[in-house]
């Protein structure tokens, strides 16, 4: 098995994130977490339906074929 070293962040801090923007009234849609440790909250407009493409030219061009 390999060490990976010591954790970054923890499961209690993401827990912790996701909880406070949900109570904002937010809804979070992707947690994203960097290189450093960095977490990321990806949250959505509760009102929208439709989850808009990280590039427009994704609706162009398709997806991409592996």
């Amino acid at each position: 098995m390999t060490n990976r070293g010591p954790s970054l962040f923890k499961q209690t801090a993401i827990r912790r994130a996701v909880r406070g923007a949900t109570s904002a009234g937010l809804t979070v849609s992707r947690v994203e977490i960097t290189a450093e440790g960095k977490i990321i909250l990806v949250v959505s407009d509760a009102g929208s339906t439709k989850i808009e493409p990280a590039n427009p030219w994704d609706e162009v061009l398709g997806p991409v074929k592996a």
